[in-house]
């Protein structure tokens, strides 16, 4: 089985569970190393050290990687959050400003005919109207994107964070597991194996203390209070326009958009 501990550098290297135990076996045969293992139960072959090595620089590049990608989110929570409270403030100030009277003669009057044939042109007044309702449709579609988008920002956020805890786990299982088929070679060949077994004891590797972090104090930290609030904030800001008979009209009555 080959466990993929490669830190990520140039020269990229797959140590095997079979390329561990025949280490540990070599190791098993060196009468350098015959007496080492019994005199000192805390000795770290090379061997161990170097998966070691790569374990810890992977799980470090695992953490940089959670890093940037949590702060993405968090980035585009923020985005949002302030674009969503922008837009509604917007949107508000418009809908106060569109005359429907005007706006329907002027959708009326546009299409009818003049007596010799032609369209009518809209005066200036319907003409404004027509670029406020514009106006209208563009920040209701651009809201309904960052409603959604913070709407479910803290739910993405907490699976990105499972995700890595998942990829975290994965590596140290495996360099334990490659530490094990190392102790399974050496028993193998070395003389005095049952009292290596006994005595020996290989390293046994652990997560950093990052990776025991609280996600739910993490999350109040990357997204605010403030960023959260600010959709139940916009939202109801947002469903009074429509309770109003004012724009926008594709918000449902009794919908919510809370949470995240």
């Amino acid at each position: 089985m080959a466990y993929d501990i490669d830190p990520g550098g140039p020269a990229e290297e797959v140590i095997t569970c079979e390329s561990a135990r025949a280490a540990g076996a070599a190791d098993g045969r060196n009468q350098a190393l015959y007496q080492v293992f019994i005199t000192d139960p805390t000795f770290q072959p090379p061997f161990v050290l170097r998966i070691s090595a790569y374990f810890n620089s992977r799980q470090g590049r695992l953490l940089i990687k959670r890093a940037e990608a949590l702060g993405r989110i968090e980035q585009e929570a923020q985005t949002s959050s302030v674009a969503l409270t922008t837009r509604v403030n917007e949107l508000q100030a418009v809908s106060g400003a569109v005359n429907p009277g005007i706006l329907a003669l002027g959708k009326a009057g546009g299409d009818s005919p003049e007596p010799w044939g032609e369209v009518r042109p809209l005066t200036v007044e319907e003409a404004d109207q027509e670029r406020m309702e514009e106006k209208l449709r563009k920040y209701n579609a651009e809201i309904e994107t960052r409603v959604t988008s913070l709407s479910t920002a803290s739910n993405n956020w907490l699976q990105c964070w499972s995700s890595f805890q998942e990829k975290a786990r994965m590596t140290l299982d495996e360099a334990n597991a490659l530490v094990a088929c190392y102790k399974d070679g050496l028993l193998n060949t070395h003389q005095h194996a049952e009292e290596i077994a006994r005595r020996w004891r290989p390293q046994e590797f652990t997560l950093r203390d990052d990776w025991f972090q609280d996600p739910a104090t993490q999350l109040q930290i990357g997204i605010p209070i403030g960023v959260r609030d600010s959709l139940s904030q916009a939202w109801e800001q947002w469903l009074n326009l429509w309770r109003r008979d004012q724009h926008p009209h594709s918000i449902e009555s009794g919908d919510s958009h809370e949470g995240g």
